[in-house]
């Protein structure tokens, strides 16, 4: 499998949606957002023990629901809240929501060359939009330009932390069979 492919008017999309739903954001919030657009979860390790216990312990840990519920990120991968699963009362259809999740989530995680030169491509490509969707500072952007060049995957700003209190995974919406037993569950 490769990279989700995406266009202008794809990307356009995108960022109308996460400002609709989370309009204080950085520039490195949008540098996040196309990279989970392009890669989805290629970045998370393979180990299914590892995965179903760091979604568990943040759903036990979260004070807070992250919004929206079910966020698509173009063409290829959504963000799932983990708020699907922190609702269930009944502790053994919690831990299979859990486990679902898992699946899905290592499911949808690609094993993928280094993405640093594709990704900074695909910034040089869309950063103007970017640019004229969310007014920052200069130095806000160069500090997203900075981690492009270094290579880095950000995590969101402190900006977006505050209002937001990001707690979802991603997923690749087109395994249809997944996204049908989740909704089923939920």
């Amino acid at each position: 499998m490769k990279i989700c492919e995406l266009n202008t008017d794809i990307v356009t999309k995108l960022v109308e949606d996460e400002l609709s739903y989370h309009p204080h954001l950085e520039p490195v919030d949008l540098y996040k957002l196309l990279y989970q657009a392009l890669y989805g979860p290629f970045h998370i390790a393979g180990d299914y023990e590892q995965v179903f216990r760091s979604i568990q312990t943040e759903v036990e840990l979260s004070s807070s629901l992250y919004e929206p519920l079910f966020q698509e990120l173009g063409p290829c991968y959504s963000r799932v809240s983990l708020a699907f699963i922190q609702s269930e009362n009944e502790p053994s259809l919690r831990q299979r929501k859990i486990a679902f999740l898992t699946d899905w989530l290592l499911e949808s995680s690609l094993d993928l060359p280094d993405v640093k030169s594709d990704f900074q491509r695909q910034w040089e490509l869309y950063r103007h939009l970017l640019k004229t969707a969310v007014l920052a500072s200069p130095v806000s952007w160069q500090e997203a330009d900075d981690l492009v060049k270094a290579g880095h995957l950000p995590s969101h700003s402190q900006t977006f932390h505050q209002h937001y209190q990001p707690h979802y995974r991603l997923v690749n919406i087109n395994y249809n069979k997944q996204y049908q037993l989740f909704m089923e569950f939920n």
